[in-house]
């Protein structure tokens, strides 16, 4: 009878209730040490940004749309040939530089295609042969006193004009083939006869009276 009454009903419930606590505590225990274990093996630092193990190739400038205009760009500088002619392109006496109408002309360029002006390269050319250098991408620009002519339209490329000197045009050339060149030197052009600078430039290498800018085409 006693010993019936040790395992009564109500015994046996409690004895289950504890034994279910005593599986889900272990359960517990073991899934807490598994995945210890496994953070162990598999917990890895992020990537950092710029290792040698990132594989994202660097970007590419975009491309301007004008083989010169990228070429200037590349290397830092423009490269003009120009012919030397008072009053817009000549020796300074002090420095050994070059100034002049042309020169100040070639500096707005500069600034607008984002290079440094002081880094333009100089070449001295007569004749046919700043047309030569043009073709050959051997200059980016000509000028000094460079005439609007059509022996000149049919080799080169001509921005302007943007001076007109005794019933004489004058203009940038330009390599051939680049008409993103030649609308971007015009636009410089045209903000500078726009907002004064024209006016203001011809009167400190020319002189005055000023005359009415020309009318670019």
């Amino acid at each position: 009878m006693r010993r019936r009454g040790w395992l009564g009903p109500r015994r046996i419930g409690c004895l289950l209730v504890l034994l279910v606590i005593v599986v889900i505590a272990a359960l517990w225990v073991l899934g807490r040490a598994v995945n210890g274990a496994t953070d162990l093996f598999h917990d890895h630092p992020a990537p950092v940004a710029g290792s040698p193990f990132d594989t994202v190739a660097p970007a590419r400038p975009a491309s301007s749309g004008s083989p010169t205009i990228d070429r200037i760009v590349q290397r830092g500088k423009l490269i003009v040939a120009i012919q030397e002619a008072p009053g817009l392109a000549q020796r300074s006496p002090g420095s050994g530089g070059y100034t002049g109408f042309d020169i100040a002309m070639v500096d707005l360029i500069t600034r607008d295609l984002g290079v440094d002006p002081a880094r333009t390269s100089v070449k001295r050319l007569a004749g046919g042969r700043r047309e030569a250098a043009l073709c050959r991408g051997e200059a980016d620009l000509a000028l000094g006193g460079y005439q609007i002519t059509a022996a000149h339209s049919a080799k080169v490329s001509i921005a302007g004009p943007y001076l007109v000197l005794g019933s004489t045009e004058y203009g940038i050339g330009l390599p051939p083939g680049d008409p993103v060149l030649r609308e971007r030197v015009t636009a410089v052009l045209r903000r500078a006869i726009d907002d004064g600078t024209w006016t203001r430039l011809y009167a400190q290498y020319l002189g005055t009276p000023v005359p009415n800018p020309p009318v670019l085409r």
